[in-house]
């Protein structure tokens, strides 16, 4: 027997060892990467963990209904005269809580205000996290009520935190009701802000970031491709809008924050604050912001 065909056989055992690798790898890597879209789109529901009252004797327990049948949860500060309403919009993985502080000073200035939990937050009902795709329903679902409870659309001004004021952006591109926003440290362009966040909730390299994104497109349905609200921003037309971000945003750059400012074009005014981390203008300086935000929205929506 001649050496090649002693080598055939050697050959053959290295060829179906290098499949078996290469198959056990693409298995891995699909499982894993389903097994991540799953952990970082699950529901982020927990209980109450602060006595509502501490918010002001008036709070009222509120709840609306969406289009989808989803139940969202929140706590109402009502004032006597019922001028103006604020919506309170919160970031990714929070609840009203995060803005509980705020919305209790912009009530004590005399607004009415709302804390809710958009959808799988917080004490709303359960849902997959669609970093605002489907969370504009409830926003739409908050509009709904204020009309039922009379307040005309230019009487509502809305306050969004990072995702919260992402998907006042994007509802707003399409929604003319929408008349009066402060967004603070909204995301601008969320592909491009994924390619370097998503590793860092992951916790995996990021040659792994297609995968989870396809697995959370294919079997979860959380399409992230074309949430970009820079591409939107141009429809914002003449509204007021308020757009706060810190220099020092480690989780969205402050250089979509300018971008975004451009497209939004004349109507929007721009903050940008030294030092400040994201969604940490308000803690920053409590007293500043409050004031900022509140001659904003006196100045711009209708008595």
């Amino acid at each position: 027997m001649d050496s090649s065909s002693r080598g055939r056989p050697i050959r053959r055992l290295i060829g179906w060892m290098l499949g078996a690798a290469v198959l056990m790898f693409g298995m891995s890597y699909v499982g894993v990467s389903a097994f991540t879209a799953d952990r970082l789109t699950q529901p982020t529901n927990r209980p109450l963990a602060i006595d509502p009252r501490q918010l002001g004797s008036e709070v009222e327990a509120w709840s609306a209904t969406t289009t989808d049948r989803i139940t969202l949860r929140g706590w109402y500060l009502p004032t006597p005269e019922k001028r103006h309403l604020l919506v309170m919009v919160h970031g990714m993985w929070s609840s009203w809580l995060e803005m509980a502080s705020l919305g209790r000073d912009l009530h004590r200035r005399g607004f009415d205000v709302l804390l809710f939990d958009l959808r799988g937050h917080g004490q709303s009902d359960p849902s997959r996290l669609y970093l605002g795709r489907r969370e504009r329903a409830d926003l739409r679902a908050v509009l709904a009520w204020a009309k039922d409870r009379g307040f005309p659309d230019e009487r509502v001004g809305w306050l969004g935190y990072s995702m919260g004021g992402s998907t006042v952006l994007m509802e707003a591109a399409r929604n003319p009701e929408i008349r009066v926003a402060v967004v603070d440290s909204p995301y601008g362009d969320l592909p491009r802000l994924l390619d370097t966040q998503l590793s860092r909730h992951s916790g995996l390299p990021r040659w792994f970031n297609p995968g989870i994104l396809l697995a959370a497109r294919w079997l979860y349905g959380v399409r992230t491709d074309d949430l970009i609200p820079i591409r939107l921003a141009r429809s914002w037309g003449d509204r007021p809008v308020l757009l706060i971000h810190g220099e020092a945003d480690s989780t969205v750059p402050v250089s979509q924050a300018r971008e975004l400012a451009r497209n939004l074009g004349a109507s929007c005014q721009t903050l940008t604050l030294p030092g400040v981390e994201h969604v940490q203008a308000y803690h920053s300086d409590p007293r500043a912001y409050v004031q900022l935000v509140g001659s904003f929205f006196n100045a711009n929506l209708s008595p």
